[in-house]
């Protein structure tokens, strides 16, 4: 191979190289990427008059030990449930349940949080922030997607339960 197919190699390639480059950016400009202005799809939402099963009911059948699986899992990467843990990402959760929300002290709620300091940590409260963190305190810091099923929820809740000086798993 002498140095003229070497350089009709190089064209060929450097001429391959814009085709393809050119192709591209007259493509882009004849179909421009448009973002959609809402999802392809939407998830159903329960009409209004049907209700689920109550957090209530859920509790009722609820297994602690499933909740500490289930949140050991979910929750540990930025929560502890060890009496007077020290907060780490979020704070310590343990006796959590029946207490102010946002009340938890040494830590720094978000003002989303904080605007139900007046309300307290009910098991509606509690399966309605797990649903959807975002949904319960818009502008929350908390970047946790939620719990759509009620039993996780609710097993969760009923972990918490436990975490009392006089709580335990059964």
């Amino acid at each position: 191979m002498d140095s003229h197919d070497a350089n009709r190699i190089g064209a060929a390639i450097l001429l391959t190289a814009l085709a393809v480059a050119g192709s591209v950016w007259v493509g882009r400009l004849a179909v421009p990427v448009a973002i959609p202005l809402r999802p392809a799809f939407a998830l159903p939402e329960p009409p209004d008059g049907a209700a689920g099963p109550s957090i209530a009911d859920a509790l009722a059948h609820a297994d602690p030990k499933a909740g500490q699986a289930l949140a050991a899992r979910s929750c540990t990467m930025c929560h502890s449930f060890t009496k007077d843990a020290p907060p780490t990402v979020g704070p310590d959760l343990f006796g959590v349940a029946g207490t102010p929300i946002a009340g938890i002290p040494g830590y720094g709620f978000s003002p989303a949080l904080s605007a139900h300091r007046s309300e307290l940590w009910t098991d509606d409260a509690l399966s309605t922030w797990l649903e959807s963190p975002a949904r319960f305190a818009p502008g929350t810091r908390m970047a946790f997607p939620g719990l759509p099923d009620i039993r996780d929820r609710a097993a969760i809740i009923a972990y918490l339960h436990t975490l009392s000086d006089g709580g335990h798993l059964p």
